[in-house]
């Protein structure tokens, strides 16, 4: 209750103080009353789902709380972003003003403009068109022992769906089964995070997950999210028959679970191995992953370990002969810039192998910034990915 009413109370203050701010820089710019009170009518309304907020998210249950709370977030950051970017580089106009730099300061007034203007355009379109625009990611994995009869196998590896982010009639899911199946893959895979932390969200969506279609199956494992740890249940045994519902879902959705095991995919007598294990993360992230227990019986065989967080593979992983690890998890922070060649996200500052191809001492890691998101609805300068993978023992 403590820190709830801690929220309310920042939150209009942030609202109250940035509006405030704006005002000043502004208001000789009103030659009539109207305007101002419009502008303090357009602040009592954000307040008002400030408040809103406070009153109605905590009565909601199950995935609709995460729907909203996402939604309120993401308008919220849609027009105080660039309020807040206006704010910070037009106080250097008026300090240009004051200075007698009047052409300066008519520059820089604009340039604020522009830059509140742009960030406005982006953020909208990271909540709307942006969030399933999806990215066919396509590389090419050597692994060096890989038998003759996977060369050119494709794998199509799927990541961090989080499904209650998601209105019941989001089109982006059927979007989704559809450019993957048009990819005509060998073998599908998905590490982790299906669901936000209830297994009644992917209700919706078993029937359309379950038109993914791939020649030698579809496999899955946990990711933190998946085991609703980031709820309070009122029971322990809740928490558990949640998790048994989930994996209940994902066979409903012809998902074969790897929970710290593996599976052999053979073609014409050569054998690859598949293993995955659960969640296995550093704190605060709940860690079920059992890496020796998953590759009981894949020596001398080429494997692929499917483990959600790319931070097991420098704790643990390169100590085992795994020739490639498939990971998500980081969603590459739903933000970024990407120009050509050259990619930043502040994810980076977190995890260094945050998306894409990794390599160490000859084993390879491929990290994928996801389909879904979380907290912020959208993602900006980072599409949603599906990644395309294709083996070869050709290492020129």
């Amino acid at each position: 209750m403590k820190t709830g009413l801690f929220i309310l109370i920042a939150g209009i203050l942030c609202v109250l103080l940035n509006d405030s701010l704006l005002f000043l820089q502004i208001r000789r710019y009103f030659k009539r009353k109207i305007y101002s009170y419009l502008f303090w009518l357009h602040s009592l309304f954000f307040v008002s789902c400030i408040v809103w907020y406070h009153l109605f998210i905590p009565s909601l249950k199950g995935p609709e709380a995460y729907f909203w709370v996402e939604k309120c977030i993401s308008i919220i950051l849609l027009f105080y972003t660039p309020k807040t970017l206006y704010i910070i580089v037009n106080a250097f106009s008026i300090l240009l003003r004051k200075a007698k730099c009047i052409p300066a300061a008519r520059i820089v007034n604009r340039l604020a403009l522009g830059i509140a203007l742009a960030s406005f355009i982006v953020i909208l379109n990271g909540i709307t068109w942006y969030r399933y625009s999806y990215k066919i990611e396509r590389e090419t994995v050597c692994i060096k022992t890989l038998p003759d009869a996977f060369n050119d196998f494709r794998i199509v590896q799927l990541t961090d769906l989080h499904l209650g982010s998601y209105g019941e009639h989001y089109p982006g899911i059927t979007k989704l089964v559809d450019e993957v199946n048009r990819l005509n893959p060998d073998l599908i895979v998905f590490t982790g995070d299906m669901v936000n932390s209830f297994a009644s969200e992917m209700d919706p969506w078993i029937e359309t997950l379950k038109k993914l279609k791939a020649k030698y199956g579809k496999y899955a494992t946990t990711g933190n999210h998946d085991y609703g740890t980031y709820v309070k249940w009122s029971s322990k045994a809740d928490q558990e028959n949640n998790l048994k519902q989930f994996f209940k879902n994902m066979e409903r959705a012809d998902f074969t679970m790897l929970n710290n095991t593996n599976v052999p995919l053979v073609i014409a007598n050569d054998t690859l191995y598949l293993a995955g294990v659960e969640n296995w993360g550093l704190p605060p992230f709940p860690c079920f992953g059992k890496l020796t227990q998953a590759l009981e019986g894949t020596d001398g065989y080429p494997v692929i370990l499917l483990s959600h967080d790319p931070s097991h593979w420098r704790q643990e992983v390169l100590n085992y002969p795994v020739d490639l690890m498939l990971a998500g998890h980081t969603h590459a922070m739903q933000l970024g810039i990407t120009i050509g060649s050259f990619r930043w996200s502040p994810a980076v500052y977190v995890y260094p192998e945050y998306n894409g191809l990794y390599t160490a001492n000859g084993q390879q890691l491929y990290v994928s910034r996801g389909v879904g998101y979380l907290g912020f609805a959208g993602r900006i300068g980072q599409r949603p990915e599906i990644t395309l993978i294709k083996l070869t023992n050709d290492c020129k």
